[in-house]
């Protein structure tokens, strides 16, 4: 009788994991603003979902252990980024990240196309640079509004203009 209870709870649990796709898509696809890297957190989140299940102690909660989840995927990711780096002055971040990048565990494409995308980001007017720069050192969009003393609507909207700036050069 026990075993069976169990196999209830966990076709409940994957049947609520299911549910909550697309609206983990949709958080994932704010966090990110893409969609390939969305899908990537999704399926991140969901498999550490699938693996950490026994953590979650009420069925009730799942909508938020899950969103949570996808949160500090999305965070460790960040502070994993070749471009974390804990410098207050975008200026020095860039001339820090130019000297600072391990190239010896980069592949020729990659030191290439991080060149490429540090150049193209200095060359957005100052309004996306600076805010692009502090996101990819890390900023959160707060931290990013706190530190040049706009809001953060005003944030989301030039790091995105910004990204679509450099994703047109890119498609051209």
């Amino acid at each position: 009788m026990k075993g069976h209870a169990h196999i209830d709870y966990q076709d409940h649990f994957a049947s609520d994991l299911v549910k909550m796709q697309e609206q983990l898509f949709y958080y994932a696809l704010q966090l990110t603003e893409d969609r390939e890297d969305a899908m990537d957190l999704v399926q991140e989140t969901s498999y550490k979902a699938l693996k950490n299940k026994k953590r979650l102690q009420n069925d009730d909660h799942i909508r938020a252990w899950l969103y949570t989840i996808l949160k500090n995927t999305y965070i460790n990711y960040l502070r994993s980024s070749q471009y974390r780096q804990l410098v207050y002055d975008t200026d020095e971040l860039s001339e820090y990240a130019e000297k600072n990048v391990d190239r010896r565990n980069l592949l020729p494409d990659e030191i290439l196309l991080k060149k490429e995308l540090r150049e193209m980001v200095s060359r957005l007017p100052g309004v996306y640079e600076k805010p692009i720069l502090m996101l990819l050192s890390g900023y959160s969009y707060k931290e990013i509004a706190q530190q040049m003393d706009i809001p953060i609507g005003t944030v989301k909207s030039r790091i995105h203009l910004g990204k679509k700036q450099i994703r047109k050069v890119y498609s051209a």
